[in-house]
């Protein structure tokens, strides 16, 4: 299948609640930050698994979004950040959160890697169904 991507405007229009687009690097999304995630959108996404040019689109956005969010998480930390892609639990003196991740997620680092930001987790929803498939036994017999 051959599907032409989205353009950054596209990107802009879906989360024009969720990012403060603009070209001041220190405070707001850039086109530049939207064409590195769709970078790495291009080198990660397979359209065969979509079934129509609306379904690619909105899976590239969402994957791209999750790779925006994950740069931007890296540049606020600098040189000094830890990657903690598989953590299920924080706590903070008496306070404590745990999340309960699936064993198939922890089992594949891809699908594990796609639980670290919501646009990620909306990404997985689209594509588990597609990543799933159901097996058959038939009887039959061969002819020598």
């Amino acid at each position: 299948m051959s599907y032409t991507n989205p353009q950054q405007s596209d990107f802009q229009t879906l989360f024009y609640r969720d990012f403060n687009f603009g070209s001041d690097p220190n405070n707001s999304v850039t086109p530049t930050d939207i064409a590195n995630a769709f970078a790495k959108t291009n080198v990660n996404i397979n359209p065969a698994i979509f079934p129509d040019q609306a379904s690619y689109n909105l899976g590239y956005l969402y994957l791209s979004a999750h790779y925006l969010v994950l740069a931007l998480r890296a540049s606020s930390q600098g040189i000094n950040g830890q990657w903690n892609w598989a953590q299920a639990g924080k706590s903070v003196g008496a306070v404590s959160e745990t999340f309960q991740i699936p064993q198939r997620m922890i089992d594949n680092p891809e699908l594990m890697y796609l639980t670290k930001t919501n646009y990620g987790v909306e990404y997985l929803i689209m594509i588990l169904p597609v990543l799933t498939g159901q097996m058959f036994a038939v009887y039959g017999g061969t002819n020598p």
